[in-house]
């Protein structure tokens, strides 16, 4: 019994054993420096992994209708770019937000249709776009960076509200939508329906299609949200803004449970994964480590952290399996066991 329940507990909820594998990480590294154990360092983490988080919970819906984009990146960097631009030569907050929303919306629907439509493999269409945004941002700046920001847009992701920054309650609050849309409406389970099985998503009626084309606009525009706040905390767009963001994004969505064969997991889970890199990252800083090994480190950690749980879960799943084996077998002698007690009695009955 107790193994059914561990089995359940990882298999069906694998975003609780990455939330087991944050807690050990946060003792590992408090017994080593016991000041990284604080409420203001799960702060500091929420805040400067913004832009990580909703590039996770982004591309989350794109893996699970089982595509991919590596594209989201140069998205985010060009939408920061243009909306940082549109900021700075109108003073107008609104329309730079919805612009660099816009233009998050934009490059999704472009890598949707080319996926769905023109039926470009989901990794050739995006490593395509990859290029194009990012070929695009040079264009627009001609090689130079997005500067003087005004103040009162970079102030604004210094607000708090209850002791957390604005940004931190605003990203809770897409996820949150996510979550509820994903879980809870049906067009949210066709995303699942579709990333099982498209052939038999399209025998139940669902429009493969359209689902594929909204899951990569909802990784535009969560690109469009992460480009907001890369302006707002930054002050300012380098070429290289949003560069390697995609592939931090993908390895926290399958920590979190994701599963890139799709139909599995939930934004909840791939939030938790971008929490586990932040906080390897933030550690590493926190530990004074030299910066030059604090990718060869984090990335030695994140493979660890996959191989562990993915060899953790083949093992849960095998024991499943053998649990249900023993109960079949149990359940047959059981059977068999019965039939001769009836067999006895009846025969004892003829006599």
């Amino acid at each position: 019994m107790k193994k059914n329940i561990l089995s359940d507990f990882f298999v069906k909820k694998p975003e609780y054993f990455t939330l087991l594998i944050i807690a050990v990480y946060f003792i590992i590294i408090s017994s080593i420096n016991s000041d990284f154990f604080s409420v203001d360092t799960m702060i500091r983490i929420l805040f400067n992994g913004i832009m990580l988080f909703f590039i996770t919970i982004g591309i989350s819906a794109v893996i699970i209708t089982k595509n991919i984009d590596v594209s989201v990146g140069s998205l985010m960097g060009l939408s920061a770019t243009i909306g940082g631009t549109v900021l700075n030569q109108t003073n107008n907050a609104t329309l730079a937000i919805l612009t660099a929303l816009g233009v998050g919306v934009l490059g999704g629907l472009f890598n949707g249709i080319g996926v769905a439509y023109l039926g470009v493999t989901a990794i050739i269409m995006t490593l395509g776009t990859m290029a194009i945004f990012r070929g695009l941002l040079i264009m627009f700046t001609g090689g130079a960076w997005i500067q003087n920001v005004p103040e009162f847009f970079t102030n604004f992701s210094r607000l708090k509200f209850l002791g957390l920054n604005l940004s931190i309650w605003i990203f809770f609050a897409v996820l949150i939508g996510l979550w509820y849309f994903f879980s809870k409406t049906k067009i949210g389970r066709y995303f699942y329906a579709v990333g099982n099985n498209k052939e038999g998503a399209k025998l139940q009626g669902i429009s493969v299609k359209p689902t594929i084309v909204f899951s990569f606009m909802i990784s535009g525009l969560m690109a469009g949200f992460a480009a907001i706040f890369y302006i707002s905390q930054i002050g300012a767009v380098p070429n290289q803004a949003g560069n390697g963001l995609e592939t931090q994004a993908i390895a926290a969505a399958v920590i979190g449970g994701i599963s890139l064969t799709g139909g599995r997991g939930n934004v909840f889970g791939a939030f938790l994964g971008a929490v586990l890199l932040e906080t390897i990252n933030y550690s590493l800083v926190y530990l004074k480590v030299p910066g030059y090994w604090n990718n060869a480190i984090s990335g030695f950690l994140l493979l660890f952290i996959i191989v562990f749980s993915t060899l953790l879960q083949k093992y849960i799943k095998e024991e499943r399996e053998r649990a249900k084996d023993r109960k079949i077998r149990e359940d047959y002698f059981k059977n068999i066991k019965k039939d001769s007690k009836k067999e006895e009695v009846l025969g004892g009955e003829a006599n």
